[in-house]
């Protein structure tokens, strides 16, 4: 085997190991940013739909993290609805939650670590 052809291979094993971790990263960033949606959504809705919260909460919520986290992009009004969508339309998936009251004690990076045990 000659020289070239031996490079040509590590070329090719490390170029193969590369992509298949930029692929089991992107992998990984989507799954955390599902759960970071369906925990949010899990929060808006245990507390828009109970009634702790006013109608225009939501708008106050995505307005208030625009504010406070200038180009922060996807928390508009809209997702905002659309994420607690998503919760409610999946919540027949999630284990091991017991009872709404301990739910609404609970704040959302609690959920969220939840979640991610799930």
């Amino acid at each position: 085997m000659s020289e070239r052809q031996t490079y040509n291979e590590a070329v090719q094993a490390i170029k193969t190991a590369i992509l298949n971790s930029q692929y089991e990263a992107a992998k990984s960033v989507n799954e955390k940013q599902l759960m970071l949606y369906f925990g949010i959504g899990k929060y808006i809705s245990l507390n828009s739909r109970n009634g702790f919260w006013g109608k225009g909460a939501i708008d106050t919520i995505s307005e208030q993290l625009d504010k406070e986290m200038p180009g922060l992009k996807g928390f508009s009004p809209r997702n905002l609805r659309n994420m607690r969508t998503f919760y409610e339309e999946w919540q027949i998936f999630e284990i091991g939650i017991s009872g709404t009251e301990e739910l609404k004690s609970r704040n959302l990076a609690d959920t969220s670590a939840e979640l991610h045990m799930v």
